[in-house]
């Protein structure tokens, strides 16, 4: 920044809350702001003379920033000796003494005289700004953009970024693709070999059905990307770097080639596998419109995301969408049988004009051979006979293509091109909406640093604004450390009792990596300990390895090779080690939806040992609250970063959720100041500081701290570049014993005004020693070998001392609690999330609800026609096309307490991850169970009626059954995957081939005897046709006019005299006027069962079709566990290399 400054002299503010003095020394003018009030401005150079002279004591070493800051704070400024009652104290006082100030009248005198050189009043003042600015711009910009760059050129470079984004998320396309190739696979095979028949009617409309809904499905997931992006997006467009819509165009344009090639792959496949019509002119057609069609639904569930504020509302609106699109194609419930209220939505549906074209296209001129003639005998002339198929014509053997579907759809070969234009015209104007609303809804966070509280818990009073952003620490408020209490030092003159000397020591530590099939030191022979009451101090330059030495000491390495001693009162360390130490990650993660007390209160239920009464539990973590001073937010909702908490409340959430866990041994930290003002720092540091005197060993990593905080340590374990050590040992009075040893080698003394920790680590940075080798010189030091000797001292003495209850283990296995009494304590919690959640249960029930409504009063009383019986068949198929959008609902709220397991509660062995799966598990079931009594009584008594008792609850059971499949199967697919987007993208593949196999689309008969299985296996199967039984069976079939097969008998006889022979060898059908001489009436079918039994639906299989239910429940249970522990656990890849290593022994045990 101060280089842009001098070369551009541009001018450039920056808010900062912690700063070296080099750092601080950069700018040339300070801001200091006292709660709202201004109380200087002016050079930095005087800033600090400005205060001195106020009557504000500046401690020695004190960087001009901290000083500056402290000012601000009443706990922390000290005014010099006799002016305690001159200097100002409040803001408003500081502010008049600032209005009073000679600096304040410079200042005023500065400023007029600007605004007189550049008086913006004068015309040519005004001009020369408006030249400047233009100037900025670029060349055919309107004057009231806030960009600097044209809407083209912003779009382009968005679309560089896209593209970087894309090449970077290889995996994501490649499952995309791959998943779409094993669809289309799939489908192909499925209906390979379909003759070109008048059988074949069916299986077409299935096939090109599906092949206009899996470009559907896959869209969705688009919501997910959309939403991952859009808190950057919202940041930089307020920052004018470009407009959203810019981006929206950019992502469109960038999506439009990855979907041509995956639409090349998908529909080459699935179009000649399937032996759809074989003319150049058909396929392209074919290809056209499924092309456009995608895209066209891609810019709808585009508009959808950019028009919602949340992923469960974007997710219910498109599940519902789905729904509603896919019912009104014209496939599953064709236009003759829909009902007036709902037929419009046919009219502005895409998929409905899609679907009438890619039929046309197929069927268009084509005459189709006749598979069953009616009555079947021989040497039938005239119009004595007919094909069973809507479209044909008496005494004709084939049907035509075009009479078929404009009998069977009301469709027409006209309408090709002109539905091409429609749905160019749904894409542009949802592309013109997406990029529109874009533009409109960005700012969809709230506000940061508002607390929300629990109903009922708002604190009564506080102590204004700064209460809310740092509370006061008791000094002599008692801690209880290993179950005895402990009093801190204090100005009244108590001393603390000795507490049990539990010292953590490790000796010539090493970690080792593989990067690119080299091994790599990242840490070499780190060695020390941490002794109970002290506090150690862990620092470097970027790239020491501090975060990694911490991570190593705490047994927290995921990858690599740890190699070292590691000692608890110089015994190995215990099972329990990670249970018994604390360690506060540098990123506060917690659970948004839980409130600050239930955070401690679930640490310390969790982490504290089974022998502890609960009742004491709770009441340490009220202790641990009112220690760490969060008394007035304890009863505050967390939140997501940038909101709820700050960030300093934030930190001390994440100190004291480690303290409730009572750890035994000592405290690890990781930069628990980064991010924090240094009156925050401050606060923090205070809070450690008290905690080491009560008797907790603390390891703490810091980036340059103040020479203030930097006195608060004990000791200094420093390292350099490659993880060697460069000093450990103490500190000292005004840091004198650490600068002792490096003033003896280093190139210059540290001067008497400059921070300590600057100059050691400036020293170690090689900017001002580039030939001292600092780990070296540590090594062959004499305070190097007294360490060693201190080590092997520590070592030796505590494996001699006497073994006493409280120098062992608190705990005698992994986790302080057993699953038992893991599972209520995890399962509240989620209980608590989800109820929290409102949003996400809203959009559950609105999906489930207004789906199963919308389903219901389409299918409204279907009748007794042969395609009324298979609308109702169809109407559960429709219910279960909820399923995918259901599932992609769940995966978010698994991944929230997924990541929050991994990333902290894992590594401290809280609780295991069987009990965290069985909690998600558990916690969805009151919902379905709801959703699934609701449903049944939506669905079943506006498509099926009332029908017996049984058959009634039979329903109601596959209801409440398929809910709970979504529920599991939801954990399973995302269990082992990385987020819910490639979750989202592969449960579209698996809900595509179970709801293919239901036996719907494709009768089993007329499956390949490769894919049989595949119908016995997928879980629709049973569901659907449980369903369709229960609420089916024993109707008679009423056929409707055009199903009718019409033909004449020969002269002189009736209908049922010709038609005799024919019914008494086993016609499925029945002969409406058998008295007729004419127009002789033949209904193929007679019973709903035949109609069911076509796709292997048969009644007496209901209960057992149930049954099979909780077997796919009980798969996706256990498969959840399986997948979660080899992919998540790593016992896949410790097997393999236990097994490795085995083979390399020769068998050897």
């Amino acid at each position: 920044l101060r280089t842009l400054s001098d070369l551009t002299q541009s001018s450039n503010a920056a808010a900062i809350y912690q700063s070296s003095q080099a750092i601080f020394d950069l700018f040339d003018k300070i801001l200091v702001l006292y709660e709202g009030r201004q109380i200087f401005f002016g050079r930095a150079s005087s800033a600090s003379a400005y205060f001195e002279r106020m009557g504000w004591h500046r401690h020695a070493r004190q960087t001009t920033g901290d000083y500056l800051t402290t000012i601000t704070d009443p706990e922390q400024r000290v005014a010099e000796d006799g002016q305690e009652d001159s200097v100002p104290r409040t803001p408003d006082e500081f502010n008049r003494y600032w209005v009073n100030s000679p600096e304040y009248a410079s200042l005023m005198e500065e400023i007029e005289q600007y605004q007189k050189d550049f008086d913006l009043d004068q015309e040519t003042t005004r001009k020369q700004f408006e030249s400047i600015r233009s100037s900025l711009k670029a060349k055919g910009m309107l004057k009231r953009a806030t960009q600097t760059v044209s809407f083209p050129m912003q779009t382009v470079l968005c679309a560089k970024r896209s593209v970087q984004q894309l090449w970077n998320d290889k995996a994501s396309t490649f499952t995309t693709l791959i998943g779409e190739i094993i669809i289309a696979l799939v489908v192909g095979s499925i209906f390979y070999g379909t003759p070109e028949t008048s059988d074949a009617f069916f299986s077409y409309g299935s096939v090109l059905f599906f092949s206009v809904l899996l470009n559907v499905l896959m869209s969705v997931t688009d919501i997910h990307n959309l939403y991952k992006g859009r808190s950057v997006i919202s940041k930089q467009a307020s920052y004018a770097f470009y407009r959203p819509s810019a981006d929206a165009l950019a992502s469109v344009l960038v999506d439009i080639p990855v979907k041509f090639v995956i639409a090349v792959c998908f529909n080459i496949i699935l179009y000649f596998l399937a032996g759809l019509a074989l003319t150049a002119s058909q396929f392209f057609i074919f290809f056209l419109f499924v092309f456009i069609t995608t895209l066209a639904m891609s810019m709808v569930f585009r508009t959808i995301a950019a028009a919602t504020v949340t992923l469960p509302q974007a997710m219910a609106l498109s599940g519902f969408l789905v729904l509603a699109l896919v019912t009104y194609a014209g496939f599953v419930l064709p236009k003759p049988y829909m009902h007036p209220w709902f037929k419009w939505i046919s009219y502005i549906n895409p998929l409905s004009y899609a679907f009438e074209a890619l039929l046309v296209n197929q069927a268009h001129g084509t005459d189709y051979p006749c598979s069953n003639i009616v009555p079947s005998y021989q040497g039938l002339v005239g119009d004595t006979f007919i094909c069973p198929v809507p479209g044909s014509v008496a005494g004709q053997t084939y049907v035509n293509g075009d009479a078929w579907f404009e009998t069977s759809y009301d469709y027409s070969y006209s309408h090709l091109w002109r539905n091409l234009g429609i749905i160019l015209g749904f894409l542009f104007f949802f592309l013109f909406t997406y990029l529109l609303i874009s533009d409109f809804n960005v700012n969809t966070s709230v506000g940061a640093d508002v607390l929300v509280f629990l109903h009922g818990h708002l604190p009564g009073v506080t102590s204004g604004a700064h209460s809310q952003s740092k509370s006061t620490v008791d000094v002599e408020q008692p801690l209880v450390v290993n179950s005895v209490p402990v009093e801190v030092v204090t100005t009244k003159g108590k001393t603390p009792p000795q507490t049990d000397r539990t010292i953590f020591a490790w000796r010539k530590l090493n970690f080792d990596v593989v990067i690119k099939g080299e091994s790599r030191r990242l840490l070499s022979d780190a060695c020390g300990w941490v002794k109970p009451g002290s506090m150690i101090a862990l620092m470097g330059v970027s790239g020491a390895g501090k975060t990694t030495l911490l991570n190593a000491l705490a047994q927290r390495m995921p990858t690599g090779q740890v190699k070292g001693e590691f000692y608890v009162n110089g015994k190995p360390l215990p099972p329990s080690f990670k249970s018994e130490v604390g360690y506060v990650q540098q990123q506060d993660v917690h659970l948004e939806t839980s409130t600050v007390r239930e955070a401690l209160q679930f640490s310390a239920m969790l982490r504290q040992p089974r022998d502890t009464p609960i009742r004491q539990k709770l009441e340490f973590a009220e202790e641990t609250i009112h220690l760490l001073g969060m008394d007035d937010f304890a009863d505050a909702i967390v939140g997501l970063p940038g909101e709820g908490l700050n960030a300093e409340q934030r930190k001390r959430l994440s100190i004291g959720v480690e303290l409730a866990g009572k750890p035994s041994l000592l405290l690890f930290l990781d930069e628990p100041t980064s991010g924090l003002d240094s009156q925050s720092s401050e606060a923090i540091l205070s809070l450690l500081k008290k905690l080491a005197e009560s008797g907790l060993g603390i390891l703490c990593t810091i980036h340059q701290p103040s020479a203030m905080l930097f006195q608060r340590f004990d000791r200094l374990l420093l390292m350099a570049r490659g993880g060697r050590v460069a000093y450990f040992g103490d500190i000292g009075k005004d840091s004198e014993a650490v600068l002792r040893y490096f003033d003896a080698r280093a190139s210059r003394k540290c001067r008497d005004a400059e921070n300590p920790a600057e100059y050691i680590l400036s020293m170690i940075g090689n900017a001002e020693n580039q030939d001292v080798d600092w780990p070296n010189l540590w090594e062959h030091s004499t305070e190097a070998e007294a360490v060693s000797t201190a080590l092997e001292h520590i070592s030796q003495s505590s494996k001699t001392s006497p073994e006493t209850k409280s120098n062992q283990p608190r705990l005698s296995g992994t986790y302080p609690l057993p699953l038992i009494s893991q599972f209520p304590i995890v399962c509240q919690r989620v209980f608590q999330q989800y109820w929290r959640s409102t949003t996400y249960i809203a959009s559950k029930f609105m999906l489930g609800i207004a789906g199963t409504l919308f389903i219901g009063f389409s299918f409204f009383q279907p009748g007794h026609s042969i395609l009324g019986v298979q609308n109702a068949i169809f109407s559960f198929l429709m219910v279960c096309a909820m399923f995918s959008s259901l599932v992609q609902q769940i995966m978010p709220k698994f991944i929230t307490q997924r990541t929050i397991y991994e990333v902290r509660e894992k590594h401290s062995n809280m609780y295991s991850w069987i009990v965290l799966i069985l909690a998600n598990i558990l916690v969805e079931i009151p919902y379905h169970l709801v959703l699934g009594i609701i449903t049944f009584a939506i669905f079943n008594y506006t498509v099926f009626g009332i029908r017996s008792s049984e058959d009634q609850g039979l329903v109601l059971l596959f209801c409440t059954y398929f809910y709970m499949l979504v529920g599991t199967f939801a954990l399973m697919v995302t269990a082992p995957l990385p987020d819910a987007t490639t979750a989202g993208r592969i449960t579209t593949v698996l809900f595509s081939m179970m709801l293919l196999f239901a036996g719907v689309f494709q009768t089993p008969t007329a499956l390949p005897g490769f894919w049989i299985f595949m119908y016995r296996v997928s879980p629709m199967t049973y569901l659907v046709g449980g369903v369709s039984v229960s609420g089916l069976s024993g109707n008679s079939v009423v056929c409707s006019q055009s199903e009718l097969a019409v033909f004449q008998p020969p002269g002189g006889e009736t209908c049922g005299s010709y038609m005799q022979a024919y019914l008494e060898q086993g016609a499925l059908g029945s002969l409406l006027n058998p008295g007729a001489t004419s127009n002789c009436s033949y209904c193929p079918l007679r019973y709903a069962d035949q109609v069911l039994a076509r796709s292997w639906m048969y009644y007496d299989d209901r209960w057992r079709d149930w049954a099979f239910g909780f077997a796919y429940i009980a798969f996706n249970i256990v498969a959840t566990f399986l997948f979660y522990s080899l992919s998540r656990q790593g016992l896949f890849s410790l097997g393999l290399k236990r097994t490795v290593q085995f083979f390399k022994r020769g068998g050897a045990d």
